[in-house]
């Protein structure tokens, strides 16, 4: 079976100047892989170069995380620069908006602005703010209510996790840098998002804000595997609404594949998830176009999914649930 013509991918990052990519958790990273700051930094020939070896027709940047909820000047900023970017290759690029999550009561209306005004087609957000706060508390509820409003997805992205967790959780008979590992892309990452999911769905968000669309990344941050046992203990505990976990997960949840190129984690993810829900993506620059690419080939030769529904993975979910009616550049 030949792979689909058309990708769509959305979890894609890059690095404007109004907010840049200077963190003490990054800074150690580009010193080792300097080609992958320049590729947060590319927001054209070589991103759309890029985008091309790997087949893929558009790509929905976002800003990089851990790095805006405390700064809602420079949000604003970087997301106009963000938008003069994709003006240049409108057919190819688009964008998630930063928000200055610290401050709901700013953060809700730079969402408003970014996709009135500039044409966003949602914002992708850190998991928690610097301190580890989640966004159960009501007060972060407006920016869920402008979501669902515009009918635009959020896409709720691990964040740098802060000193004290990495040292107290993850830390041990080992160095720091495999303590970083554990507190971040091994595990501590994906068990972070997998909680606020649940801690969202434990204070009512979604009984709030039935409407609501959130996406999650990296084949569904741990909750494919635990949702049957979720759903079994949840539903001693929480007795409000009219609906289950699952339902949630069915109706207000998306999953991206981004970052894991695997073909039985995929098949895992598809047994407890609906097709239209799993979306494709890469997870740029932290992986390449064209390790995508050879994942898309991969599912194709071994006949994972149907021609339809691999054709859906790569490009129709995601060209329905961001209603896209331009036409795609086809390899």
């Amino acid at each position: 079976m030949p792979p689909p013509p058309f990708a769509i991918t959305l979890e894609e990052h890059a690095a404007f100047p109004s907010l840049g990519s200077d963190l003490p958790f990054y800074n150690g990273l580009w010193k080792v892989f300097p080609e992958t700051r320049r590729g947060l930094e590319d927001h054209s020939t070589g991103r759309i170069a890029s985008m091309d070896e790997g087949h893929i027709s558009y790509q929905i940047m976002s800003h990089l995380p851990g790095i805006c909820n405390d700064r809602p000047e420079d949000c604003k900023k970087a997301n106009d620069e963000m938008a003069e970017a994709i003006k240049k290759n409108p057919s190819r690029l688009g964008g998630f908006a930063a928000l200055p999550m610290a401050h709901p009561d700013k953060a809700a209306p730079e969402l408003e602005r970014a996709v009135k005004e500039l044409g966003f087609l949602g914002a992708m957000i850190d998991s928690h703010l610097a301190d580890m706060t989640h966004y159960d508390d009501e007060r972060f509820w407006p920016v869920f209510e402008t979501a669902e409003r515009l009918d635009v997805p959020l896409y709720i992205h691990p964040a740098p996790p802060s000193e004290s967790v990495m040292k107290e959780r993850f830390g041990g008979n080992y160095s720091d840098f495999i303590a970083q590992g554990l507190s971040t892309a091994i595990w501590g990452w994906h068990e972070d998002v997998g909680l606020h999911i649940l801690k969202l769905y434990s204070a009512g968000v979604f009984e709030r804000f039935p409407k609501l669309k959130i996406i999650i990344g990296h084949m569904g941050e741990m909750l494919p595997m635990m949702i049957d046992r979720v759903e079994q203990f949840l539903s001693l505990f929480h007795k409000s609404g009219s609906f289950q976990f699952n339902d949630v997960w069915d109706r207000n949840i998306w999953v991206t594949s981004s970052g894991m190129f695997s073909v039985r984690v995929l098949e895992m993810l598809l047994k407890v998830t609906k097709k239209d829900r799993v979306l494709y993506s890469i997870d740029t620059p932290f992986n390449t176009s064209l390790e995508g690419r050879t994942y898309i080939q991969e599912l194709a030769e071994k006949g994972t999914l149907s021609k339809e529904d691999l054709d859906d993975f790569a490009f129709g979910n995601a060209k329905k649930l961001f209603k896209l009616d331009f036409a795609l550049k086809s390899f």
